[in-house]
């Protein structure tokens, strides 16, 4: 019987602070993230982690969005490529995370600017710096977005994304 309250009050004791526990989890592992690596873009004060992969039709789709709103944003953009999606897809993310202005090259990229021709084949280590940043935080799906007011994670394309963040789709600023 005493086995059974145990039980019982650990069950009812995960299901009232799971939810925190998790939170705190997520916090320790976002602050040992190296977000002066990633790819900064926006001036807000609304602060967003964003895994993207260069193809990802939904990461653009979101892309689309969220770039209208970089003047409310500061997002940190980190770059995953695919193995399994070919050879251009990692020159894409390279070509991001090597150029000058990637702010300008994740635009370029996610608007699909390099999906017909050619683009610089690149040697970039960042790439591998981005890889491991996702694998810190168990990413395996993108886009893959954490807001870092509440820490709320927002798995694949949501077009209420705007609204967790507090930005209100009529409210389109300049970028």
């Amino acid at each position: 019987m005493r086995k059974l309250i145990a039980l019982l009050t650990l069950c009812t004791l995960s299901l009232s602070f799971g939810a925190d526990l998790y939170t705190e989890l997520l916090k320790e592992k976002v602050r040992s993230l190296p977000t002066e690596k990633a790819v900064k873009v926006g001036k807000g004060d609304k602060k967003l982690i964003i895994f993207v992969n260069p193809d990802c039709p939904h990461c653009r789709e979101e892309w689309k969005h969220l770039r209208e709103h970089l003047d409310k944003l500061s997002a940190y953009v980190f770059v995953l490529y695919f193995n399994s999606w070919g050879v251009k897809n990692r020159k894409k993310a390279s070509y991001i995370l090597c150029s000058k202005d990637k702010g300008k090259a994740l635009d370029e990229v996610l608007l699909g600017k390099y999906d017909r021709g050619s683009i610089p084949d690149m040697s970039c280590p960042l790439v591998q710096e981005h890889i491991k940043a996702a694998e810190l935080l168990g990413v395996d799906s993108v886009p893959y977005n954490i807001i870092l007011d509440n820490f709320k994670v927002v798995q694949g394309y949501n077009e209420r994304l705007l609204e967790y963040l507090g930005i209100h789709e009529g409210e389109a600023g300049k970028n």
